[in-house]
């Protein structure tokens, strides 16, 4: 296979910029569309509908994400990436222009299946700007730009739906996707790779096949199912527990979220100042760290303990984000990363559903419980994960030793 070819020495890092911003703007637009999206669906009092908006913005990552990443794998993720930004625009436009609810709901699928292919796209093109030899820093980087995202889109969004409404809304969203388009190809940034024999969806489940086979991926993976499925049950819970647990209202549900947002971007500063040998080890530590911020969140039920334990979590949660995706990178055959990225998505993305469900039925009853429950078990699977043999690995190797490995059984 062709290496892929980076922007030259001397412009890397301002491609690399560009296409951050171009990361950023078009998160942030898709924040702004959801909050738009959401509370005109929740205006309709019809809770399935609301409900179904939910699903439809991780259903096509779970589903898709064989033939996503094979597109990606056989074609030009840059060339992808656009394509999937250019469509996007052009639907939250005809969203714009006509926000029904048949439309909107439609709509809000079609962004999430392009979604689905671009997600991956991303985290596989940007290790190639910021410089293949650092893959943590890389997903550092990226991390950091969509929980900055996270944090202002929301928030943005909800102050434009109040005052101008959703079409406006939507075509913030629209723009935002024409804009990242022309910053992807303003970076010029391309991996090339070989398209071999048959159709491009051959292969679709080789990702899945690498990461239950690869020893190092394997031994993590139940660890981040844990986190993932906690963080999304204490998501849930969160509303219940200050309403119920602190006595507070939205302000302090505010501060939360911003705080946990605030962590994430901390946890994603410091981890690109790292380069692991063995990333692995950081995923566990990472989960651990989240777990006990929970735990204590939902232990001490103080409104300045929660604070500082919602901003410990999104630290820990952000850490433990990118060293899996490092992780994924060094221990990946680079003709099998972008079903390898796509892949290790569908399986969060998948727990983020069971962690919705498991938190829709019992968060409302009984929220601190959540939070205990979520908090000491992500802690225990964590620290069952540390003391196993397994974790202690050696230094990450180069991908190709990794690849020559897997193919030698």
């Amino acid at each position: 296979m062709r290496a892929a070819t980076p922007p030259g020495e001397g412009r890397g890092r301002t491609a690399a910029a560009v296409f951050l911003v171009a990361v950023f703007v078009s998160a942030m637009g898709d924040e702004i569309a959801a909050i738009a999206v959401l509370v005109e669906i929740a205006g309709s009092e019809q809770s399935l509908l609301v409900a179904a908006l939910l699903i439809l913005q991780i259903a096509p990552a779970v589903l898709l994400s064989p033939l996503a990443g094979s597109l990606l794998d056989r074609r030009d993720a840059a060339r992808v990436l656009a394509l999937a930004s250019l469509v996007q625009a052009v639907v939250l436009l005809a969203m714009s222009a006509w926000p029904s609810t048949p439309g909107l709901i439609a709509g809000m699928a079609v962004v999430g299946v392009c979604a689905a292919v671009a997600t991956p796209a991303v985290i596989v093109l940007m290790p190639l700007l910021a410089g293949e030899a650092f893959p943590a820093r890389a997903n550092g980087l990226l991390e950091s730009s969509r929980a900055a995202s996270t944090l202002l889109g929301p928030v943005i969004g909800g102050v434009l739906v109040a005052a101008v409404g959703i079409r406006v809304a939507l075509l913030v969203d629209a723009v935002s996707f024409l804009l990242a388009a022309c910053a992807i190809a303003l970076a010029r940034v391309h991996r090339p790779v070989e398209r071999g024999e048959g159709p491009w969806w051959k292969g679709a489940t080789d990702g899945l096949t690498f990461l239950a086979r690869q020893p190092r991926l394997r031994a993590v993976l139940p660890v981040v199912v844990f986190t993932v499925s906690a963080s999304s049950m204490v998501n849930v819970a969160m509303v219940f527990f200050v309403r119920d647990a602190l006595d507070a209202g939205s302000a302090l549900l505010g501060l939360l979220t911003a705080a946990w947002g605030a962590g994430a971007l901390a946890g994603a500063a410091l981890a690109t100042r790292r380069e692991w040998e063995t990333p692995e080890r950081a995923v566990l530590f990472g989960a651990a760290g989240m777990g006990l911020a929970i735990l204590l969140f939902g232990a001490v039920a103080v409104a300045g303990v929660t604070l500082v334990m919602a901003f410990a979590a999104g630290v820990a949660n952000a850490y433990q984000n990118i060293a899996m995706r490092t992780s994924v990178q060094v221990r990946t055959p680079k003709e099998l990363l972008g079903r390898a990225h796509a892949a290790a998505g569908s399986v969060v993305n998948t727990f983020f559903l069971v962690g919705y469900a498991i938190g829709g039925v019992f968060a409302a009853s009984d929220a601190r419980a959540t939070f205990l429950v979520a908090g000491a078990v992500t802690v225990v699977a964590a620290c069952a994960g540390l003391a196993m043999g397994d974790v202690r690995l050696r230094p990450a190797a180069t991908r190709d030793r990794v690849g020559s490995e897997s193919a030698g059984g």
